[in-house]
Order: structure tokens, then C-alpha cells, then sequence
């Protein structure tokens, strides 16, 4: 259930502003509407925050290091140091990264003293680097007055080097300009540094990880500190008076007014505007609480003038899954996991729902395998004939599928009309439920049972047209009446679009099968094979699981947001209710 939500103006006296907000704080219960530009304390306080935490995802890559925390630092401090061995590190790799590409420049030409090569110029001798092909180096090798030799070769560049008493022509023979520190002993000194100081600077980051908890404290104070600020920047002065607007669930409005009545506050409380952008604060029961890990993982929310479908996606989705995954072998591994970390993890408040989610798919792939007798992929298990009936099980899985097609959407259109309330509306999407089942009758007859289409079928779209003619079309709008035969049309393919479970979950079924086949080949081919057979079934089985948690989300996810969504009206365009109220500290 979607809770509703009141519009609140709340007034205080503008010597007591800030008491105000802390009060309001306190209260935790108001959302208050964002300052259309921020204050420039405001701007360092989110600069600051970002900063920190850049630097604590730095600390979290590194892992939780055995050392204890330094007590004698504050988190300010283990920022301070953390970010002065980020700086010193990145430099020393990006110093490391020029000294790496101009040694690879100077390899082909081996080790050698630059500062012996400038002697040897002031003495008048001059040593010329070239690089070039065969007939080059021979060129050089034959002029007079010149030592020609061969340092290296790489494919069919030749370098080499030409010593004499004058320059050799620059146009025939171009030598390698040298940078003055291009001398590889002086270049692997500095590089030896650079990775001395990447050490260092990974030691003291080291040394900081240990206080990440201390970092989380600190950035929890900055949030709040950026809250309140925001909060300020949304008051409008108004004389010896401010005020500030905001969003406030209905059941707390009574929080709010003992607030206002201990400090001396005026309210205006209203119903929000139909234009209005409300947020949304979905009151949690034993489906919501369940299915709330996926809404947060596709991060999709329904608007607030919008119905809470969260027992017919958890319903459905549960089918769903069941189906794709598709293997009571897995469903079992998958509890067993589950279970694992249930006990495990069973201080950690956080992940008892995703676990608990984890728990009821797993059981219901356990029921769907075993009803269709699919155990690893191993073929001939028993389960019901209705599933394992070679001859029927395709067609019974199909039907299956489009049954349960008409079931969401058509649980869909009753749920919207209910939630619409009104005699046109009832008529309207029990009108789309009658078109629903004409599609689901043409399917059955066009792909599970070809054959003549039955009377009732013509029957049933009649009904379902009249009704939706009547009660949905707008026949004043050209654009309404040419959309209307599409949106008929798209009503028929959401019905075929779960044919997708039984094609998923077919194939799972059939990798799973063809690798223990080759698995069992391998096996059977020789006695030194036998490892790599049951390798090959283990590495088949894993890549089965992956594609079947891909399929999951990409199809068993969809026919919820997409398919189902659209016949119950829902555009998950909800922006989650955020009240101004105190943080705790993380741990």
C-alpha cells in the first residue's frame, strides 16, 4: 500500500530558525522541498562528502586489513592521511608511466652512458643513433671516415650506431634525438623510486583501510551536515517569520503537530496538487517486505498516484523464475546456499529480506523441477506426466505459459479498475480482460492446439471491443481512434510474449542435458579422461546457472515491468519519500 502523503508549510520565528530545523530533525517525519539553488557552505559540504567518499571506495578495494585501527586518529584524520597517499601514489605511477614508455623507446639501443656519449662530443668525436632498414645499415657501413655498428635488431629495422669526426648527413642517416636525462641507468634510478614511493603510499593507505569504520562515521557526519544546510537553503524569509514546504506521510502528521504545538510552530497541511511531484513511501506488509530487494535492484518505485502491485509480482515473479531456472538440482543448491547464509549472516539486518527472497525462489524452482522431472539435466526422473510426457509435455508447458499470460494481465486490468474506482472504468479494463482472453484463445489455436478457431472466440472479442469502444476510446481525438486497432494488436503480442518462459527454460534444460552427454562421452572415450569429463559437466552446469540468472533478469523481470505494467497503468516513475531526520552511525 502506497501511503498517503500531505502537503505541509511550516512557519517559525526567524530568531529561531535554526532551533527550528534541529527540532524538525528530531522529529524525523518531514520531507522538505529542495532550495532551487544552493548556498555556497552547501557546495563545499557536497564537495567534501564526494571527496570522502572517493576516498572510502579506495579504502574498500583494499579489503579489511588484519591491523586494528589507529586510535589516536579521528576520521578527519584518516581522510587527511588517505588522501595524501592517493595523491602520492597516483603521482608516483604516472611518473612510473613516463619512465616505462621512454626505456621501452630506448631499449632496441641496450644500456648505455648518455653522459659518456656528450664527452665523447666535446672531444669531437660524434656518436650517432639511426634506425632504418637492411639497405640503410649497409649504406652506413660502407661510408668512409665512419665505424658503423649493430646494436639490435626488431623484425626488419636495424638500429644501429655511427661514430666518426663529423656528422653524417642528416637527410641519409637522421639520428635519434636524446633528451638530456635519456640515459637508461638514470631512468631505472628514478623508476626504482617511483615504485619505492608507490610502496610507501600503499603502506599508509594500508594503514588507513584499518580505520574505515572511523572514515564512515565522518561521512555520516558530513551527510548530515549537508542535510541540514540544504534544509536552511529552502527557508524563505518572510519578515520576522520564515517557512519551508515539504511532504509528510499521513499517519505522522500527528508527530508533526506536537512538534508544532512544543515549539510554537504555524502549519498548513493540504492535500498535494494534481500536479504535484510527490514522493512515495510504500507501507510495508509481508509481500512488499518480500519482493522490496528486486524494486531495489532494478531500481523502480510506482508513482505515487500509482497502486502497490507487490503480492502480483511476487506471485508472478516467483513463477517466473521457477520456470527459467527450470532445475530442482539447482533450486536445491540454490537453497542449500541460501540457507548457508542465512545462518551465517543472521546478525546482518540488511540481508535478511534478500536471503529470505533467495529462499522462496529456490523452493519453488525445487517444486517446478520436480514436478517436470529435471534434476541437473540428468533425462528419464520421474515427475508428473502432465511435465514429463515426451509426446505432450511442449504443448502442456506452452498452454501453461499463456495461461498464466491472461492470469497477470488480466489480474492486471480487474486490479487497475478497482483502483480507478467508477462505472467507466469498470467497463473500460473489464473490457481489455475480455479482449486479454480472445488473445489467449487465438494463441492456444495458432501455436499450442492448431485448429478452428472456437465460436466462443468471436464472442469473447465482441464483448471485449464493444466495451472498450465505448468506455476507452475517445472518438473526438483522430490520434486515439488510430492508436486504438495498435493498442488491440499489442494486447496479442503481450499475451505471446511469454511463450519466452517455456523457450528459456526449454533450453536450460537441453545445455544442461548436452553437457552431461559430453561429459559422459569424455568419460567413456579412455580412463585418463575421466577428470576432464567432469570438468566439462561442472564448467557446463556453471555457465547454465549464469545464462539462467541473465535470463531472470532480462525476460522473468521484464513480463513484471514491462507487460504487466502496462495493463495495470504503472510508469514506476515514483521518487522514494527521503525525511529530514538524523543519520546513524554506520558500521
Amino acid at each position: 500500500m502506497i501511503v498517503p502523503m500531505k502537503k505541509v508549510v511550516l512557519l517559525a520565528l526567524e530568531s529561531g530558525a535554526r532551533e527550528a530545523l534541529e527540532e524538525l530533525r528530531n522529529a524525523g517525519v518531514m520531507q522538505i522541498d529542495r532550495a532551487e539553488q544552493g548556498s555556497a557552505d552547501t557546495a563545499s559540504l557536497l564537495e567534501k562528502r564526494a571527496h570522502a567518499l572517493r576516498i572510502l571506495a579506495e579504502l574498500e578495494r583494499i579489503g579489511k586489513p588484519a591491523a586494528a585501527p589507529d586510535p589516536a586518529l579521528s576520521g578527519a584524520e584518516v581522510l587527511e592521511h588517505a588522501a595524501a597517499a592517493l595523491e602520492k601514489r597516483n603521482a608516483a605511477e604516472s611518473d612510473a608511466e613516463k619512465f616505462r614508455r621512454r626505456l621501452d623507446r630506448l631499449e632496441p639501443w641496450g644500456d648505455f652512458d648518455a653522459g659518456c656519449l656528450k664527452k665523447l662530443r666535446k672531444q669531437g668525436v660524434t656518436v650517432t643513433l639511426v634506425e632504418g632498414d637492411e639497405k640503410k645499415f649497409a649504406a652506413a657501413g660502407a661510408l668512409e671516415g665512419f665505424c658503423c655498428r649493430e646494436i639490435s635488431r626488431e623484425g626488419k629495422t636495424v638500429y644501429f650506431v655511427l661514430l666518426g669526426t663529423t656528422e653524417p648527413d642528416p637527410e641519409l642517416f637522421p639520428g635519434v634525438v636524446l633528451a638530456d636525462d635519456d640515459d637508461p641507468g638514470l631512468l631505472y634510478d628514478k623508476l626504482e623510486k617511483c615504485r619505492a614511493a608507490q610502496s610507501e603510499a600503499q603502506a599508509e593507505l594500508v594503514r588507513c583501510a584499518a580505520s574505515v569504520s572511523l572514515v564512515k562515521e565522518e561521512i555520516s557526519g558530513l551527510t548530515s551536515a549537508v542535510e541540514f544546510h540544504q534544509a536552511a537553503d529552502a527557508l524563505t524569509d518572510a519578515g520576522p517569520v520564515v517557512y519551508l514546504s515539504g511532504f509528510v506521510p499521513e499517519p505522522q502528521i500527528d508527530v508533526l503537530r506536537e512538534a508544532a504545538k512544543k515549539n510554537g510552530w504555524g502549519l498548513l497541511i493540504r492535500d498535494p496538487g494534481a500536479d504535484e511531484i510527490v514522493p512515495v513511501l510504500v507501507k510495508e506488509n509481508r509481500f512488499s517486505r518480500v519482493i522490496k530487494p528486486l524494486f531495489d535492484f532494478i531500481g523502480v518505485l510506482p508513482g505515487y498516484r500509482e497502486m502497490d502491485v507487490s503480492a502480483g509480482v511476487l506471485v508472478f515473479f516467483t513463477i517466473f523464475y521457477a520456470m527459467i531456472i527450470g532445475d530442482a538440482g539447482y533450486g536445491a543448491l540454490f537453497l542449500l546456499i541460501a540457507l548457508v547464509c542465512k545462518a551465517k549472516f543472521r546478525k546482518k539486518e540488511a540481508l535478511r529480506t534478500p536471503i529470505n527472497l533467495f529462499i522462496l525462489l529456490s523452493c519453488a524452482t525445487i517444486v517446478w523441477g520436480a514436478l517436470s522431472g529435471n534434476w541437473f539435466g540428468i533425462p528419464g526422473l520421474p515427475g508428473i506426466k502432465w511435465l514429463t510426457d515426451p509426446e505432450t509435455k511442449d504443448t502442456n508447458v506452452q498452454f501453461f505459459c499463456f495461461l498464466l499470460a491472461f492470469a497477470q494481465l488480466g489480474v492486471g486490468r480487474v486490479w487497475r479498475a478497482v483502483h480507478e474506482g467508477g462505472l467507466r472504468s469498470y467497463i473500460r479494463h473489464f473490457g481489455w480482460t475480455f479482449i486479454i482472453l480472445g488473445n489467449l484463445l487465438l494463441t492456444l489455436k495458432i501455436i499450442v492446439w492448431p485448429g478452428d478457431f472456437p465460436v466462443i472466440m468471436y464472442w469473447v472479442y465482441g464483448i471485449g471491443l464493444a466495451m472498450v469502444m465505448v468506455a476507452d476510446v475517445n472518438w473526438r481525438d483522430p490520434a486515439d481512434c488510430f492508436q486504438f486497432p495498435f493498442s488491440v494488436i499489442g494486447s496479442f503480442t503481450d499475451v505471446l510474449s511469454y511463450i519466452r518462459l517455456f523457450a528459456v527454460g526449454m533450453a536450460g534444460s537441453c545445455i544442461a542435458s548436452s553437457f552431461n552427454s559430453m561429459g559422459v562421452d569424455a568419460m567413456h572415450a579412455h580412463l585418463w579422461a575421466i577428470p576432464v569429463g567432469v570438468l566439462a559437466i561442472l564448467c557446463g552446469h556453471a555457465l547454465n546457472i549464469a545464462l539462467g540468472f541473465m535470463s531472470v533478469l532480462v525476460h522473468g523481470v521484464r513480463l513484471n515491468t514491462l507487460e504487466f505494467s502496462n495493463h495495470t497503468g504503472l510508469s514506476w516513475s515514483g521518487q522514494p519519500f527521503k525525511p529530514f531526520k538524523k543519520h546513524d552511525t554506520e558500521d
